[in-house]
């Protein structure tokens, strides 16, 4: 899966919360390109509650792998215990790494 191609699809979930661009998210978690798992990450993570329900029905179809879902769902958790200020920060800090 192409990086440029997970941005736009993670920018539509943000933005519109369509959910088939979340489930190319969601596939794009397993991929094999490290960038791209990444990418997907912060995306969904970024748009917290809505992805969090996107996994949890992932999970349900076998879509997702438990380990990859996990993953994901614990930051978006521990992200709801961490002040917005801060999460935006952290969220904007890893965008720009991977784009290096």
């Amino acid at each position: 899966m192409n990086p440029d191609y997970v941005i736009a699809c993670g920018l539509v979930w943000r933005k519109m919360g369509d959910p088939e661009a979340g489930c190319e998210l969601i596939e794009a978690l397993e991929s094999a390109d490290p960038s791209v798992r990444a990418i997907a990450r912060i995306m969904l993570v970024d748009k917290g509650e809505d992805s969090l329900l996107l996994l949890e029905d992932a999970l349900v179809t076998g879509a997702i792998n438990p380990a990859t879902a996990s993953e994901c769902m614990a930051e978006i958790m521990r992200n709801r215990q961490m002040p917005k200020p801060a999460r935006e920060i952290t969220s904007r800090h890893l965008f720009d790494v991977l784009l290096c």
